[in-house]
C-alpha cells in the first residue's frame, strides 16, 4: 500500500512556498523591499526569502502558469507593499489561493510524482464538498 500523501501535505510543502515564492519575487522586484522587509511581511526568515530567489526553495511546483494565481500574487504583493501591511487580510488571500489551487487539482502531477502508486486519474480527495451542514457536525473546543 502506499503512503496516502494527503492532498494538505502537498499543499503546505509545495504551493505555499511556491505561492511565497512568487510574492516574495514581487516585493522585491516590483517594489523594491529588501529580503530582510520581504521576509517580515511575509512571516518567513530572510534565509527563506533568499533561498527563494536563489531557486533553491518553492521551485517544486510552477505556480506561474496559472493565469488566476498569477493576479492573486499580484494583489498579494500588492497589499504587502503597503507602508503598514494589513497581514490578516495577506493570510486571507493566500488561504484562497492555496483553496483554489487545492479545489482546482493543480497539484494532482506533483502527487502522481510523489506517489507513484496512488491513482490520481479521477481522483476526488482534493475537491471542496462540505456544506453549511456538513459544519453542523464539527465542533470547536475552547481552550
Amino acid at each position: 500500500m502506499s503512503r496516502l500523501i494527503s492532498p494538505y501535505e502537498i499543499v503546505a510543502n509545495s504551493a505555499l512556498p511556491a505561492l511565497r515564492a512568487m510574492i516574495a519575487r514581487r516585493l522585491k522586484e516590483d517594489f523594491h523591499l529588501t529580503q530582510q522587509q520581504v521576509a517580515k511581511r511575509l512571516g518567513v526568515t530572510q534565509a527563506t526569502v533568499s533561498n527563494y530567489a536563489r531557486k533553491t526553495r518553492g521551485m517544486m511546483v510552477n505556480l506561474e502558469a496559472d493565469r488566476t494565481v498569477v493576479k492573486a500574487a499580484d494583489k498579494i504583493a500588492r497589499d504587502l507593499s503597503a507602508d503598514e501591511p494589513d497581514s490578516r487580510e495577506a493570510l486571507r488571500s493566500m488561504t484562497e489561493v492555496l483553496d483554489y489551487i487545492r479545489f482546482n487539482k493543480l497539484m494532482c502531477t506533483l502527487h502522481g510524482d510523489l506517489e507513484p502508486g496512488f491513482p490520481t486519474e479521477g481522483c476526488y480527495a482534493c475537491e471542496g464538498t462540505f456544506t453549511g451542514k456538513d459544519f453542523d457536525r464539527l465542533k470547536v473546543v475552547g481552550s
